[in-house]
């Protein structure tokens, strides 16, 4: 290689060296991540209408108004509960035919286990009548006569062993022959005991303490009074506030540098913008698209706070958040490569030189 192509060549390391960088001041700089996600409570409950028989849509007669902070036991939401009521009428006019009809059974059941007791009475009298005839002994009575009175006596017998198993059968039957009514009569007084708790459960409840927050259709749209809802669609979400978290949208291309516990500035939208400090407390385990319209591809993190702020923090804040990664060894590798330039340019103008 002649010299003027070895200055060349040192000439351009040379010009390839970037300025000279602090390492110990740099060593320790850090990358952000920014994304943009949304304030969700860690702990919620989801109300919808209750699952009633023969019930497919639901029309709202009442609803706590949103922002509400309610207690367990409060009234959420309520609804139209007129097909239930009707079938409650009903079925209340049915159970009280049954009742009727059993009642009518019963005592009937006892008028016939009366008559069963005199008869048997009666038949004891004649028994013991005929009975008394069989036994005198009179020389004086005709052969036709005395067995007429052994006859008499045979049917008397056989009558009252009759009548007494006509008691016994009724009064071993009687429950039997109630059965059948009395098992309408349950049957019936459990269906209507059904529409009455279905009639309280369209009254739903809050389960726990929290705020009220409307949940919008796949429309976009929030319930409202007098409209009508499916079995199942949620209308309200209950959230404690003082659980509150960010679940934030990190893009496929930066979701390898996230991880469990770095931290997070998060700064919220609202009437005052908040800067608050937070730190990543779980990552989602499946990618999906970021909406219907968007589809790019991210990854759901949930980063905690580090002081709740419950005076100001609401459920669907929207939130702007950086997370910062660490980056130690970048700046380093540039120092490392800028000597490695100044040792090649300065033995190729040493070769040069001789």
């Amino acid at each position: 290689m002649n010299k003027l192509t070895i200055v060349l060549v040192a000439l351009v390391l040379q010009a390839c060296q970037t300025e000279p960088l602090d390492v110990g001041a740099k060593e320790n700089s850090e990358v952000v991540v920014t994304a943009s996600g949304e304030l969700e409570s860690e702990k919620t409950a989801m109300i919808a209408p209750p699952s009633i028989s023969r019930m497919w849509q639901y029309q709202i007669k009442f609803l706590m108004p949103e922002n509400s902070e309610v207690k367990k036991g409060d009234l959420l939401a309520s609804f139209d509960d007129k097909k239930v009521t009707d079938r409650l009428t009903d079925k209340q006019a049915e159970l009280a035919r049954a009742q009727k009809e059993l009642d009518n059974k019963k005592i009937k059941e006892v008028e016939t286990e009366q008559e069963l007791i005199l008869l048997v009475a009666e038949k004891e009298m004649e028994f013991e009548k005929a009975k008394r005839k069989a036994e005198i002994v009179d020389n004086s009575r005709s052969d036709n006569d005395r067995k007429k009175a052994e006859i008499d006596f045979t049917i008397a017998e056989n009558d009252l062993f009759l009548a007494k198993e006509k008691l016994k059968y009724q009064l071993d039957n009687k429950a039997l022959n109630l059965k059948l009514a009395q098992g309408k009569v349950e049957r019936l007084t459990s269906e209507v005991n059904n529409f009455k708790r279905d009639i309280e459960r369209l009254k739903v409840k809050a389960p726990m303490d929290g705020m009220v927050i409307y949940k919008a259709d796949w429309q976009g749209e929030k319930p409202a009074v007098g409209e009508s809802v499916q079995f199942g669609q949620p209308i309200i979400e209950l959230a404690v506030r003082e659980k509150m978290q960010v679940k934030a949208q990190i893009e496929e291309p930066d979701s390898g540098k996230i991880k469990v516990g770095q931290k997070v500035k998060i700064t919220l939208d609202g009437t005052q913008e908040l800067v608050t400090q937070g730190r990543v407390a779980s990552l989602g385990r499946v990618f999906r698209d970021k909406s219907f319209q968007d589809k790019r591809r991210v990854l759901d993190v949930i980063i905690n706070f580090d002081e709740i702020d419950t005076e100001t923090m609401r459920p669907g804040m929207t939130a702007r958040v950086e997370v910062v990664v660490e980056q130690g060894d970048v700046l380093a590798v540039v120092n490392q490569s800028n000597e490695k330039l100044n040792t090649a340019s300065d033995e190729l103008l040493a070769e040069a030189a001789k």
